[in-house]
């Protein structure tokens, strides 16, 4: 491979890091064979340490916010739909007999809470499919 010496130069800071791979860094080792000056400025890059990089403002900041935002809407919406799920089947015991609150006694709001169950189970699945980008 014909490799140029404004790539091995951009190469150069990987190399003194010791990131770069097996094929880039015996590119540049060719090149530091045959190239005095290349050799010293590898040389000064290993004496000064790579410079920094300068990151643009803001550059993961949006996507953190956007992540920390997805995961509190995301748990406010699983608190939700479970709540939401267990209330038609709340329940009371007490004096030798089972009530139940809702689903047998108002089955209109029974009916009413599961649809927002429902509606909250799945905006849920959809954050979640959201931050599966994330990993999270």
């Amino acid at each position: 491979m014909n490799v140029k010496r404004e790539i091995v130069k951009d190469l150069l800071p990987l190399y003194v890091a010791g990131e770069a791979s097996e094929e880039s860094r015996a590119a540049v080792e060719e090149w530091l064979r045959t190239d005095p000056e290349l050799a010293r400025l590898a040389e000064a890059l290993r004496e000064d340490g790579a410079p920094p990089v300068a990151l643009p403002a803001g550059s993961g900041q949006a996507a953190l916010a956007t992540t920390k935002s997805l995961l509190r809407r995301r748990t406010w919406l699983l608190a939700l739909a479970v709540f939401f799920s267990a209330l038609p089947l709340s329940f009371q015991f007490g004096d030798g007999e089972l009530r139940f609150f809702m689903l047998r006694d108002s089955p209109q709001v029974s009916a009413a809470c599961a649809a927002a169950a429902a509606v909250l189970w799945i905006a849920f699945a959809a954050v979640s499919r959201r931050l599966r980008v994330t990993r999270l």
